[in-house]
């Protein structure tokens, strides 16, 4: 099975190298970064981000450290849980049995707690009819206002041009999400993971004070920055679908022209009827052009085996395009290997 969607619109010639291409947007499944047994199927989501009374003080100090106050950090957190909610909603591979997270005590820092009690795992997943626990262990951020040099900056004001000082101003938020996955069957932690991730914000203002109210606030970056972990960490264990760019040949040949409608219509029967008598051309460098295009009509209907042979036809006929067409190609071929693993029932 080839896990490849479709869907297509001519994108301008100047957006490439070479006018002599167009190109088009190709929906394909991406496997998964790991592979989860597939006796896992039904998995439920724990947020173990808050403290217990013993860590609480822990808590406290290592906010203060870092800037954050602990209502920040455990807002993020649910934000980081409904960025993987998001992202496994939108997946093949699981079934998320808990509408709400669980809520269970951690250690509050961006240290992992002791693993939970697998008696506790056992009952939670007989209660939810589930193979695993999704855990989020930790969540930690930390920020950091850096203010940038002024510039001088030309504006008119009353139609008189002056001279005017800009602060520039920048925000830096660092985000840690910390990840369990709990096997219930064979009692085994199959994933632990660490993801961190730092976005850099930028404002400006005629004061300094006037530059840093210009940021957005810490909980709105630590909101988007804790979505962010949260989808990142579902593509880890999931499969996801994702639009990549396929150019082919569609200028500077009659032929091509035509066949470029056909493409612009979804229509690529029609299209390969006209490139594929073109492979036997005396014209070597039209030969080479045309089967790089039926290696992408290839890829597009799923036949990847097909696509790599029409794809080395054209590197034989010296164009230089399909040599990283090939390593596409070839690349696509070992993912769907892998997914075939991943998603098979």
């Amino acid at each position: 099975m080839l896990y490849t969607r479709c869907f297509f619109y001519i994108v301008v010639c100047v957006l490439f190298v070479s006018c002599s291409t167009s190109s088009v947007v190709v929906d394909i499944q991406r496997p998964a970064d790991i592979t989860i047994n597939n006796d896992i199927r039904n998995i439920v989501v724990v947020n173990r981000v808050s403290p217990t009374r013993k860590n609480l003080a822990n808590n406290i100090v290592e906010g203060f450290l870092s800037g954050e106050s602990l209502g920040v950090d455990r807002k993020g957190a649910k934000y980081c849980i409904q960025g993987l909610y998001n992202m496994i909603e939108n997946s093949e591979r699981f079934n998320i049995k808990n509408i709400e997270p669980i809520e269970l005590k951690g250690t509050g820092t961006s240290s992992f707690s002791i693993p939970l009690d697998w008696n506790e795992i056992t009952s939670i997943c007989g209660s939810y009819k589930a193979d695993a626990l999704i855990v989020l262990e930790t969540f930690d951020s930390n920020s950091e206002i850096i203010m940038g040099p002024p510039t001088m900056k030309n504006k008119k004001i009353k139609g008189v041009k002056v001279k005017q000082k800009i602060f520039p101003s920048t925000l830096i938020v660092e985000v840690e999400a910390g990840w369990r996955i709990y096997d219930v069957a064979k009692k085994l932690i199959i994933d632990e993971n660490k993801f961190r991730d730092i976005k850099r914000f930028s404002a400006s203002g005629n004061t300094p004070k006037e530059a840093k109210l210009n940021l957005p606030s810490k909980f709105t970056t630590v909101k988007e920055s804790g979505k962010f972990a949260g989808y990142q960490y579902g593509l880890r264990i999931s499969p996801s679908w994702i639009n990549v760019r396929r150019i082919y040949y569609s200028h500077k040949y009659n032929e091509f022209k035509k066949a470029k409608n056909y493409v612009a219509n979804n229509d690529w029967d029609s299209a390969v009827d006209i490139w594929k008598p073109l492979t036997y051309s005396d014209d070597t460098k039209l030969a080479g052009r045309a089967c790089f295009n039926m290696a992408l009509a290839s890829e597009i209907s799923g036949k990847l085996d097909v696509a790599i042979e029409w794809v080395k036809k054209s590197q034989k006929f010296g164009e230089k395009k399909a040599f990283s067409y090939l390593r596409t190609l070839e690349k696509r071929k070992i993912d769907a290997i892998k997914l075939e693993q991943q998603l098979n029932n």
